[in-house]
Parts: C-alpha cells; structure tokens; sequence
C-alpha cells in the first residue's frame, strides 16, 4: 500500500470536528495489538475513513499503539483526547466497470 498525504494541520481540525460525534468503533486492551484487532481496523477504515479508537491501557502505551497502528494500517494519527485516539485514511474509490 502506498503512504497517504500528509494531512494539513487544517484538515486535521476538521477532522477533529466531525470525529466529534463519533462512537469509538473498538477498543484495544492492554493485551495491544494483535492481528484480529488489526483486521477490524483495516475493516472500519476502509467502511467509514474515519474511526475513533478507546485504549484500555496505561496513558504512557497510547503514543506508541497509536503510532503502530499508523504504520501497520497506512491510516494518520489526526488526534485524541484521554484514552481516544482518532485515526484517518481516505476511502478506496470504488472500480467502475
């Protein structure tokens, strides 16, 4: 998979904004990470684009699950508040035959 743009600080606002408003679609326990919980991320990813995620971990692990998810599902860290992340990745365009 090829790395998503760098998203404006602008962007990353409004993303913010409309995340808002979302329910967390999964939350990571402290076990982390794991291939079925990456399944599910790739899957909400690639249904909504935009996904908020809840850490049932200590605060000093969020940093590093966040950048991890980052990387293994080519989304973008847009933010988070307490144990919520907010990730982003723009939606494959459907094939039109």
């Amino acid at each position: 998979m090829e790395q998503p743009k760098e998203l404006s600080s602008a962007e990353k606002k409004e993303l913010r904004g409309i995340a808002q408003r979302l329910k967390p679609h999964l939350q990571i326990g402290k076990n982390g990470l794991s291939e079925p919980v990456l399944g599910e991320i790739e899957m909400a990813l690639n249904k909504n684009g935009l996904i908020k995620i809840r850490f049932e971990t200590d605060r000093k692990n969020i940093g590093s699950l966040c950048s991890e998810i980052s990387e293994k599902t080519t989304s973008e860290y847009v933010g988070g508040v307490g144990k919520v992340g907010i990730f982003f990745r723009d939606m494959p365009a459907d094939e039109k035959l």
